[in-house]
């Protein structure tokens, strides 16, 4: 289960990042806390989780075979959202605000 839900919030920080990319109006301080606070962090946590559970399971039981994929595909998606916000955050320009 741990292996789903770190897939599941990998893609969801991965879709928020790339949100930020395209439409940058949805760089707000909450999608980038979102992502860089609790999505990548707790998905890259749930798949090591998973993948250390099963270090030295050395049968070839499909389903360890498919949550430590799943652990790996959300390690990957987790570390490009969280390559994109950062790319974003160091490109950034400062806004200044405008005095009346």
């Amino acid at each position: 289960m741990l292996a789903f839900a770190s897939v599941w919030i990998a893609l969801a920080s991965l879709v928020i990042a790339t949100a930020m990319l395209l439409y940058r109006p949805a760089m707000t301080d909450v999608a980038l806390t979102t992502v860089l606070y609790f999505g990548t962090p707790g998905a890259l946590c749930f798949a090591g989780i998973v993948l250390w559970a099963n270090r030295k399971d050395d049968c070839p039981e499909p389903g360890i075979v498919a949550q430590r994929i799943q652990a790996k595909v959300a390690i990957a998606m987790a570390l490009v959202a969280a390559a994109i916000v950062y790319g974003l955050v160091i490109g950034a320009e400062v806004i200044v605000p405008v005095e009346a």
